[in-house]
């Protein structure tokens, strides 16, 4: 990194600014000065100049000058796309590809299965300008959530304009090469001007080489160890790979059964369930949030009075599983005796064939 001289600091700050601020209402660049010049000092880094910059901006967004919202968000752009190119305009599509390819950045299909004259049909299709309406808050999310990253080292590889488009080249890839590229354009436009909105596994995954775009991952949990911990390994699998989880695991017996004619008693579902949320909160979902699960039961489990109880913050660690959502699951049954006023009996999920 360049060290700048303070008056060198001065000049390019208020350039930027001035660029920045173009077009926005009630936004004061000589503020933001003053706000970023009283945390300069000797030798501070041109990158450090700038974060500075977009935090005095920001800390001026309010309700009286929500513009300055706009403000921080340009300069935070400008930032983030010398961070990402070294220089404030984008490559070229086509050798950007291919640069984040050879990086194992990027998922080598996307050079497979277009050519280099559909990337420049694509590349026109691209309004780079439309970084300018994201607010401070959106560009925020994007850098933290949705941009291709080394989480580690903080380094970013694109800005969101690619993002949009590349997203729709892979979810079109397999379409008839004649009309694909008409759909990639009319997919850029809406998702581009915020009229589609996706989901976080396919902004932050679809064009990595990490090919699990499902949001949620349904898991159906059976009664045996077998099935109990190939749920808790699918847990870690999938959440890894940036999904949220819902369980089935009403299926599991309750406190006392007897297991093996009696050999032994159940533990019940709370072991169970808390071995869950282990699973769920052992990793992360792709470095770009925490692991997230909801559990359902039934209502009519034998265990239910301990089970609606999860969450409370009264009880102790060994009768809570609070790291997780709950969902109650009930049926026409249940439904039925409710309205005529009639009892619920709750009962074990494994029962003899044959019996209610």
């Amino acid at each position: 990194m360049t060290v700048a001289p303070s008056a060198l600091i001065s000049i390019k700050s208020t350039v930027l600014l001035d660029w920045a601020a173009e077009g926005l209402n009630n936004v004061s660049i000589s503020q933001v000065e003053l706000r970023s010049h009283i945390q300069f000092y000797d030798g501070i880094k041109t990158a450090d100049i700038h974060e500075t910059i977009i935090k005095a901006a920001a800390d001026l967004i309010s309700r009286e000058a929500p513009d300055y919202q706009y403000l921080a968000a340009r300069l935070a752009i400008f930032h983030l796309r010398k961070k990402a190119y070294g220089q404030f305009e984008p490559p070229a599509l086509y050798d950007h590809v291919t640069r984040m390819v050879k990086k194992g950045k990027y998922d080598t299909h996307l050079l497979e299965d277009y050519t280099e004259e559909e990337f420049k049909q694509m590349d026109s299709f691209i309004v780079h300008d439309r970084d300018m309406s994201f607010s401070y808050a959106a560009v925020k999310q994007l850098e933290g959530k949705y941009l291709v990253q080394n989480r580690v080292t903080g380094e970013i590889y694109e800005s969101a304009q690619f993002l949009y488009i590349l997203v729709a080249a892979c979810l079109f890839s397999n379409y008839p090469r004649e009309t694909r590229l008409d759909y990639i354009k009319r997919f850029y436009d809406a998702v581009s001007t915020f009229k589609i909105s996706l989901p976080t596994p396919i902004m932050s995954g679809v064009r990595t080489p990490t090919r699990q775009f499902s949001s949620c991952v349904l898991i159906e949990c059976g009664d045996s160890l077998d099935s109990i911990n190939a749920t808790s390994s699918a847990i870690v699998k999938y959440v890894s790979q940036r999904a949220g989880i819902g369980i089935n695991a009403g299926r599991i017996r309750a406190l006392g059964s007897p297991i093996r004619g009696g050999e032994a008693f159940h533990t019940g579902c709370i072991p169970f369930y808390k071995h869950f949320q282990t699973a769920v909160k052992s990793c992360s979902q792709g470095g770009v949030r925490g692991g997230a699960a909801t559990l359902f039961y039934p209502m009519w489990h034998l265990e239910v009075e301990s089970l609606l109880v999860l969450k409370n913050n009264r009880g102790t660690d060994a009768n809570r599983v609070r790291h997780m959502d709950y969902g109650v699951q009930i049926n026409k049954l249940m439904y039925t005796r409710l309205l005529k006023g009639e009892d619920i009996t709750p009962v074990q999920p494994v029962r003899r064939p044959g019996s209610v």
